[in-house]
């Protein structure tokens, strides 16, 4: 049987009256899905887009601004996705706008919001920068 949520005051549930099943460090994400754009199968320029992806979403992630980042790599559309954290869905998909990929038409970005567990501690290793 579900566990209910026991009834609060004015200022909310506390942690203790949470149920059990949910976690305690929930913070709001955007995922952004990275679908086929109209240029998804446009030649020119496809040997520096890439390496150029890759540096922005290195940067992305570093800042602390994309939480993870990565393929798709099942048949279909959606071809890439990210956690961003942002002040609003609109400063999410204005940040992932500025993915060159995006920018060279190849790929559109999707915004959705999202609850999850804190993120805060993920670590992503990069090689040293050359």
């Amino acid at each position: 049987m579900p566990e209910e949520i026991l009834p609060t005051d004015q200022t909310g549930p506390t942690p203790d009256s949470r149920p059990a099943n949910i976690p305690r460090n929930l913070k709001p994400y955007f995922l952004c899905f990275l679908v086929k754009g109209p240029k998804w199968d446009e030649p020119e320029g496809a040997e520096t887009l890439m390496p150029a992806q890759l540096a922005f979403l290195r940067d992305q992630i570093e800042w602390r601004r994309y939480k993870l980042a990565g393929p798709v790599t099942a048949a279909g559309d959606i071809v890439g996705f990210s956690i961003l954290e942002a002040a609003d869905a609109a400063a999410a998909l204005a940040l992932a706008n500025q993915d060159p990929a995006v920018l060279a038409g190849r790929v559109n970005a999707q915004i959705l919001p999202a609850i999850l567990p804190s993120l805060d501690t993920l670590k992503i290793e990069f090689p040293t920068r050359r």
